[in-house]
Order: structure tokens, then C-alpha cells, then sequence
């Protein structure tokens, strides 16, 4: 009996090559992708965004008080003997130095809308900027006396600080209030106290309202 052999045909033979070729193809390839470096700058905000400026007395400048200040007019006084007067500027409405062997120290006057949180809070304002710690209302008379500033009642406060001290003015006026802050070495600031109320005395307001 002969036996028959089926010889692969050309199809068939080339159906395996493509198989093998595939086969091969799919074998998993790994790819080294370079780092993608981005740098984004973010503009920077102006610095009259990020903090408003601070008055002398250590308040925040909000906005309308600038305008609040020039609204209140000028003041009028007389330099005491040894001071020297400086350039107003911003919302200072007057700006004077003193010193002397102890030291130095610096007269500023502001002027804001309102009673800008009230006698108690500015005055603890103040004690803070030497290092003294908070009082409350009954403790106010140890350190404050009633005094005429301008024909109108005002306060004059005495804080004694370890280096620096600070005496200073408080007038309620036709809705503002004025500042008169004297700060500096302690022993120059106390040494000029009766010079401040020589200068307090001299102070003249512009006041529409007589």
C-alpha cells in the first residue's frame, strides 16, 4: 500500500513566518521618556496689596484715612527751644526731633476719622510699642491727666518703659481724633515733658464749628 505525504503548501508556509513574526513583535519594548521640566512664575503682588503701611502711632493706614487727614486742615505751633522741625510727610501733620546726651526722640501728630477704637485701646496700642504690658479702664488714671489742647479737652498719658518711653496727647475733635506721640530714649522723652505741654499749649486747630 503506498503511503501519500501532503507537502506543505506556500500558504501555509508563509501563514507560520507571519505567526513567528508576530510572535516576535510582541514582545514588550520598554522606552525611557525624559522628564518634563516646567517653571511657571507667578507675578509677585504689590506691596500695597500684601500690608498697608503702618501710621506712627501703629495703626494700619486704611483707605479713606489719608484723605480723612487732609480734610482735618493744618495745624499751628511753636517749635520748643532745641527741637527741630522735620518735613511732614503721608499723614503726618507735624514731625519734630529732639537730642540731647541721653538720646534721641521724635514728636509725630496724626490725625484720624472717629475715635479709632476708643481711649483705652490707644493707649494700650502705645504701651505695646515699648514693652508694656495691657491695662484696663480702671488703671487709666495713674498715667493719664486731663489737659486743654487747642481750647478743647484732651488727655496727656505718661508711659515709662524700660528704654524707650512715650508721652503723648489724645484730643477728640468735631469727630476725629488727634495724636500728639513723643517717643524715644526714656530718659530724653521725660526730660522733655514740659516742653511738650509748651508745645500742646501752642497748638492751634482749624475749627469751623466757632
Amino acid at each position: 500500500m503506498a503511503i501519500k505525504y501532503q507537502l506543505p503548501t506556500l500558504c501555509s508556509i508563509a501563514a507560520a513566518s507571519l505567526f513567528v513574526t508576530a510572535c516576535d513583535s510582541a514582545k514588550p519594548s520598554s522606552y525611557q521618556i525624559p522628564k518634563e521640566t516646567r517653571e511657571v512664575s507667578m507675578p509677585t503682588p504689590p506691596a500695597a496689596e500684601t500690608q498697608a503701611p503702618a501710621a506712627p502711632n501703629g495703626m494700619n493706614v486704611l483707605p479713606g484715612m489719608k484723605e480723612a487727614a487732609q480734610a482735618a486742615g493744618d495745624l499751628k505751633y511753636r517749635v520748643p527751644e532745641g527741637w527741630v522741625e522735620l518735613p511732614a510727610s503721608g499723614i503726618r501733620k507735624a514731625n519734630l526731633r529732639i537730642d540731647d546726651d541721653n538720646g534721641s526722640a521724635e514728636l509725630t501728630v496724626t490725625v484720624f476719622p472717629g475715635d479709632v477704637g476708643g481711649r483705652l485701646a490707644n493707649i494700650n496700642r502705645w504701651r505695646g510699642q515699648i514693652g508694656l504690658d495691657s491695662v484696663t479702664a480702671e488703671d487709666l488714671d495713674a498715667f493719664t491727666e486731663s489737659y486743654s489742647i487747642s481750647k478743647h479737652r484732651g488727655i496727656i498719658v505718661t508711659l515709662e518703659g524700660g528704654i524707650d518711653s512715650i508721652i503723648g496727647g489724645l484730643l477728640p475733635f468735631h469727630g476725629n481724633t488727634w495724636f500728639f506721640k513723643l517717643q524715644g530714649k526714656t530718659d530724653t522723652v521725660l526730660a522733655s515733658k514740659e516742653h511738650f505741654k509748651a508745645f500742646l499749649d501752642s497748638v492751634e486747630l482749624p475749627d469751623g464749628h466757632h
